[in-house]
């Protein structure tokens, strides 16, 4: 209603064409208009009364409904000044805007105005590509404009489990040193994208195959081992892919200077992949100290307790070992959770006052717990009143 108000042409488009036409669902609605989508977006948010995102260098809005996400932009047209460049953008129709999209599957557009319902525009063939279950770019220089299509690619081909059309795999292989031309930012954008699917193992073993691991860094390789354990890994149906767990199982088999380069060059600074990434490979160095049976509880506890417990995960998942495993399952599983049933205030009521004094007796409590010395709180008492004491006798 709005956009006939405005005299605007409104078009679905991309991967929400794409997924209806395979009668997936998508939560993901882009909605092009041959007109000033910003215009249009005033309008639909005193309708929605909801504020949208706006983008205005790119013409963009952005209205979050439920669990829906609807992209609102106006139809351009795109000119890369070099490789790896973000384009230059100017307003055009829907012909253009549909020309610098990634894949013809994903070049796709229905109108969706009441005179135009429904009507299907398929300029390059993909609604063929998508029976024929191919990936095909819409031209020779597609990778080389944007070479992120190159991990694209990848990632709706095993989604959609398609197959990349003979002219574009061959594009793809050569034109892989294009990757070089991209930013950490968009890199790392694209890495997480992978690790983001419902099944990221058969992203990354292609990726493998094809040579984009090595790309982003030599060291990165891929075995069967660790399809194991991203199937492990797998969320539960509703729950979000852990893309944590699995960035700490891609960065397993790096060495402390290439797994360094290797978030380097995705920027990875600071955050939880950082600290997931590093303390995977810390804990991976130090794996010995865990292949022995049997160890006590506190000792696991204590060696174990400074780690991201994804990092611990990680390694659980891909060791080898079946001595570390079961260390590494009992902390995960029961250790990590225990916790003593006195605490500060209940030792100041007893006369302890906080310091080194009450720091001891808490280790001391939590050691006790976790090797089943201690069971209840009246036992912790008694454990209390007796290392007081005892501590009185050594003069703290």
């Amino acid at each position: 209603k709005a956009a006939t108000e405005h005299g605007f042409k409104l078009y679905l488009v991309g991967g929400i064409v794409r997924d209806l036409l395979l009668g997936r669902q998508s939560q993901d609605i882009d909605i092009m208009v041959e007109g000033d989508a910003l215009a249009l977006a005033g309008s639909m948010s005193v309708v929605l009364e909801s504020k949208p995102t706006v983008h205005k260098t790119f013409g963009t809005a952005t209205f979050k409904t439920g669990n829906y996400r609807v992209d609102l932009a106006t139809c351009r047209s795109e000119t890369y000044m070099h490789p790896g460049a973000l384009p230059v953008v100017r307003a055009g129709n829907i012909g253009q805007d549909l020309f610098r999209r990634d894949f013809t599957v994903n070049a796709m557009a229905a109108c969706i105005n009441p005179d135009r319902f429904g009507v299907l525009i398929d300029l390059y063939g993909g609604q063929q590509d998508l029976e024929n279950k191919i990936i095909r770019v819409l031209h020779a220089r597609s990778f080389e404009d944007d070479a992120t299509r190159i991990m694209r690619a990848v990632r709706y081909e095993q989604r959609l489990g398609f197959k990349l059309e003979n002219k574009t795999a061959r594009l793809l292989r050569s034109n892989l040193d294009m990757l070089d031309t991209i930013s950490g930012d968009r890199l790392r954008h694209e890495v997480i994208l992978w690790l983001s699917e419902l099944q990221p193992e058969k992203v990354l073993l292609r990726a493998g195959k094809l040579g984009l691991l090595a790309k982003l860094h030599p060291a990165l390789r891929w075995d069967r081992c660790m399809t194991k354990a991203y199937r492990e890994a797998s969320p539960a149906p509703g729950e979000t892919p852990p893309v944590p767990l699995h960035l700490a199982l891609l960065v397993y088999n790096l060495e402390k200077e290439p797994l360094k380069e290797f978030l380097l060059r995705l920027n990875i600074r600071g955050g939880e992949l950082e600290e997931v990434s590093r303390h995977t490979a810390a804990l991976k160095s130090n794996l010995e100290l865990f292949d022995s049976s049997p160890l006590q509880p506190s000792e696991i506890y204590l060696k174990l307790s400074g780690f991201n417990p994804i990092a611990i995960r990680a390694n659980y998942l891909l060791t080898t070992s079946k001595h570390v495993r079961r260390n590494l399952k009992l902390y995960l599983d029961k250790l990590h959770k225990i916790r003593t049933r006195l605490n500060g205030k209940d030792l100041a009521a007893l006369g302890v006052p906080p310091g080194r004094k009450m720091g001891t007796i808490l280790e001391r409590l939590l050691t006790a717990r976790l090797d089943g010395e201690v069971k209840t709180r009246a036992d912790e008492e008694r454990m209390a009143t007796g290392l007081i004491h005892d501590l009185k006798s050594e003069g703290m």
